[in-house]
């Protein structure tokens, strides 16, 4: 296909993804601003019911309070009590009813007559009374009030004395925007509709009708109400029409862009591009002397130059890798032939030096020299694993039973430190993915946790666990020989039964939050150093498993290392 009809396709493929996009993102947008508007719709119901759930609080904690004085108790001067709540509240009228349900006071803003035949009456089958009695305090159901077209509640709450029960004491009040639902008349009523209802009773209607609407719902807590906010999408559904008619005019202007676009990419770019990508080709092959001419504008000069930059940095870095490489390759066989050699011969001079001398000083300083010379060659051990388990293909993962591995560094290192008391838990089997290597970290872990613990009962405990479903991982194998009547090693949750986790637990000297921190970095610098390359040894070769290695203290003393690797499953190779 030649590059003009090429570019006809592309141009009427970009017309398609552009109007499709375009329309996709205006109904996004359009379902994204609806989206938006309607949670500030029902924030703003939310926010109101809570604020009116808050005053209806404040007025029932209110009645608690007064029915909780000691002077309310008094029915002597229930009268006065009475008088000082309608006085100094909201509430219109107040009562105190007697334990049994007499009314022993009434007053506020009633008639008289209704305020003589209330007093002596027995309210024991009121909601406001019988509630009160069985609870903190209580709020009722709203009630009309046909003759002066109003709606109230009553609230109420137990007088207890130390003898019980003593009495009730209840006050009403009108439900409007001056009592309990103020908070609706920080609402903007000009744009929306705010009702608030208890079942089938209208407390507040703000009356404003609207055609099209968003309409938020919010409950009111303790009292059942339900709040509806229903605000006006008119001037909305304007914006997003105005908003479609601009995209599409924006639209007809990025296809124009487009076509401009390909066509000077078409006469001046196609050429330097083929060049460049010709170039990186080059880089590829290994030819970093690869060097570009590139003068179609002052932007591809300066692409030019710097692929040139690129293509004599590469080389010079190239150089300095391979350097690198040797360096550490002659460093590396230094340590691990060279040093490990010669310090055979020292220490073998040590024992001599140490068998044929009869002064103490001197057998000292020879099994001084003795032991530093025995770290030295342990590190070059340890610097051999570390290239012989970093390599590539020790570091290929398979399925492998870890159970069997865990047993041959328990028994080879319970016969290496035999003052050490080393238990094993196990479970009967567990397949991990993991690379052979993963040996040499358990059995560095291992050896550390016996070589370095000064208890005087030293003792090291090993659990192999298989998430939470091998029961064998709750107690030792029985052909393990370990401790069954005790289990110092806690198992490790295994809630995602997808983890195969090696711990090993000590009541050695632990290992330091320093050290931790060394480990866990991402490097080590002149000022954060381990004492050793057994830590990272262990690291890494983990890490080549795909595991994770964690430390954490082992109570009263001591430490545990887990190692955690995925579970192999049956078809795993």
């Amino acid at each position: 296909m030649k590059l003009r009809t090429k570019f006809v396709v592309v141009l009427f493929a970009v017309t398609v993804v552009l109007s499709s996009v375009t329309y996709g993102g205006l109904e996004l947008y359009k379902q994204e601003t609806l989206e938006r508007n309607q949670e500030s719709v029902d924030e703003s119901a939310r926010l109101a019911a809570d604020q009116i759930a808050s005053k209806v609080r404040e007025r029932r904690d209110y009645i608690g309070y007064v029915a909780s004085q000691p002077a309310t108790a008094n029915f002597s001067k229930a009268e006065a009590t009475v008088g000082g709540v309608v006085n100094n509240s909201r509430f219109f009228a107040a009562q105190i009813v007697a334990a049994n349900g007499t009314v022993v006071a009434f007053g506020g803003q009633i008639n008289e007559t209704v305020r003589r035949g209330t007093l002596g009456a027995n309210v024991s089958d009121e909601a406001y009374f019988a509630e009160a009695t069985t609870r903190s305090s209580y709020v009722s159901a709203p009630e009309s009030v046909p003759s002066r077209d109003r709606t109230l509640v009553v609230i109420s709450a137990p007088i207890i004395t130390d003898d019980g029960l003593h009495g009730v004491f209840a006050a009403s009040i009108y439900v409007s925007t001056d009592t309990l639902l103020d908070p609706v008349a920080a609402l903007d009523t000009r744009t929306q509709r705010v009702t608030v209802t208890a079942d089938d009773t209208v407390l507040l209607d703000s009356d404003d009708r609207f055609s099209q609407v968003l309409v938020g719902r919010a409950t009111v807590e303790g009292t059942g109400w339900e709040l509806t906010v229903a605000r006006d999408r008119s001037r909305l559904n304007a914006q997003l029409q105005s908003l479609a008619l601009a995209q599409g005019v924006g639209l007809f202007l990025v296809l124009l862009a487009v076509v401009g676009f390909w066509t000077w990419e078409y006469r001046m770019n196609l050429r330097q591009t083929e060049r460049l990508l010709d170039g990186f080709s080059a880089l590829l092959d290994g030819d970093h002397g690869y060097s570009l001419d590139m003068t179609a504008s002052e932007e591809w000069m300066q692409i030019g130059e710097g692929f040139n930059e690129l293509s004599t940095g590469l080389a010079a870095r190239e150089a300095a890798v391979n350097e690198r490489e040797q360096r550490l390759e002659v460093l590396n066989r230094i340590l691990r032939h060279n040093l490990r050699n010669d310090m055979n011969v020292v220490l073998g001079y040590a024992d001599v030096i140490s068998s044929q001398s009869e002064r103490a000083v001197v057998v000292d300083a020879a099994e001084t020299i003795h032991e530093t010379g025995s770290d030295l060659v342990d590190l070059g051990r340890k610097a051999q694993w570390i290239d012989e388990g970093l390599d590539d293909s020790a570091a290929e993962r398979r399925q492998i039973d870890v159970v069997p591995l865990v047993d041959d560094v328990v028994a080879d290192l319970s016969a290496a430190y035999p003052a050490v008391e080393v238990r094993t838990a196990l479970a009967s089997s567990a397949p991990a993915l993991v690379a052979p290597a993963v040996e040499t970290a358990l059995r560095n872990v291992v050896e550390n946790a016996c070589e370095h613990n000064d208890a005087a009962e030293p003792r090291v405990d090993v659990a192999v666990t298989v998430g939470a479903g091998d029961p064998s991982a709750d107690g030792a194998d029985a052909e393990s020989g370990a401790n069954t009547d005790a289990d110092p090693v806690p198992a490790p949750d295994g809630g995602d039964g997808g983890r195969v986790r090696i711990v090993v637990a000590d009541n050695g000297p632990g290992i330091s939050d320093y050290e931790r921190e060394v480990v866990t970095g991402d490097r080590e610098t002149a000022l954060e150093h381990g004492s050793g390359i057994g830590l990272w040894l262990s690291r890494w070769l983990v890490e080549h498993s795909g595991g994770t290695l964690d430390f954490d203290d082992n109570l009263p003393r001591g430490t545990v290392v887990t190692l955690s690797f995925a579970r192999a499953t049956h078809d795993a190779q």
